[in-house]
């Protein structure tokens, strides 16, 4: 029994090796999680592991990534005197030849591909057993947040609201729901996977929209570039709309309705009185249900 529990730890430990691996977290905190899963020395099998993983993602396309980790990696055995291994220093070799490539792709206004990786239990909030399942998520963003691209980066409220989504579905289920900028199309994705009945996202950025969409494809998900407006068309599908939130009008956006409206700051239930000046007016009732700053 002991042993099993065991394995099972070390499984779990590895698996969140992955998951921060995926979600290319820095490369610090990729070898600190490693650590833990060989009682924090860097054993020739947990060089393999983050070797295997650096191949896979070069093969990807994100091999710059790679080339951090195992310079990363390879100063980590150093500098406990160890012995780094063979494939270790081959593969970083290859990622130092064309070093010169590499960093003149990333002055420039590229994007790469993220994999988001999941965690949540597979059943309601109440069940007494809840299982876990695992959702992973591809997103092609940009590396220049601060340099005009920002609708195509991955922000860590994104990363939260997605997950507060996947882990209560039964408050989206079957509802129809409205993001506020939603960017590389997180949240939208984790919505649809929880059965919404109607996923509304929208952005000001053309370009974001296009990326957006894009990433809608690589996760299996029909779009529609405008609202469906006759009743019986197909409410599952995604809508994308261009809306620029700065000078968005109540009449642009009374059409929605939603039961839902998301932004990377809250969640809340859109105001039913006839009378609001606003179709989207937040309650202090709202303010308090979830906010994310």
């Amino acid at each position: 029994m002991a042993a099993s529990e065991n394995s099972t730890e070390a499984e779990s430990q590895y698996l969140h090796v992955l998951s921060a691996f995926l979600a290319m977290e820095s490369v610090d905190s990729v070898i600190a999680l490693a650590r833990g899963c060989s009682g924090g020395s860097v054993t020739d099998s947990l060089q393999r592991f983050l070797w295997e993983l650096c191949v896979k993602a070069a093969a990807n396309g994100n091999a710059s990534y790679a080339k951090k980790l195992l310079k990363k990696l390879i100063t980590e055995v150093e500098l406990e005197k160890g012995e780094v291994l063979d494939e270790v220093y081959e593969e970083y070799a290859l990622y130092m030849s064309a070093a010169s490539k590499e960093d003149a792709l990333v002055k420039e206004n590229i994007r790469i591909t993220k994999f988001i990786s999941f965690l949540f239990p597979e059943v309601g909030l109440y069940n007494k057993h809840p299982s876990s399942r695992k959702l992973v998520v591809p997103l092609q963003c940009s590396l220049n947040m601060l340099e005009g691209d920002t609708g195509c980066s991955i922000w860590p409220s994104s990363l939260f609201l997605s997950e507060f989504v996947l882990s209560y579905p039964e408050l989206f289920t079957d509802k129809s729901c409205f993001e506020v900028g939603s960017g590389v199309g997180l949240v939208g994705i984790c919505l649809a996977h929880v059965k919404a009945k109607k996923v509304i996202l929208t952005d000001g950025d053309l370009l974001t929209l296009s990326n957006m969409k894009l990433n809608l494809e690589r996760n299996h998900l029909n779009y529609e570039d405008e609202l469906l407006k006759q009743h019986g068309e197909d409410e599952s599908t995604v809508k994308c709309i261009h809306l620029p939130w700065e000078t968005a009008t109540d009449s642009e956006v009374s059409e929605y309705r939603p039961d839902i409206v998301c932004n990377l700051r809250s969640v809340m239930f859109p105001s039913s009185t006839s009378g609001s000046s606003s179709p989207f007016k937040e309650t202090n009732q709202n303010r308090q249900w979830l906010s994310r700053d």
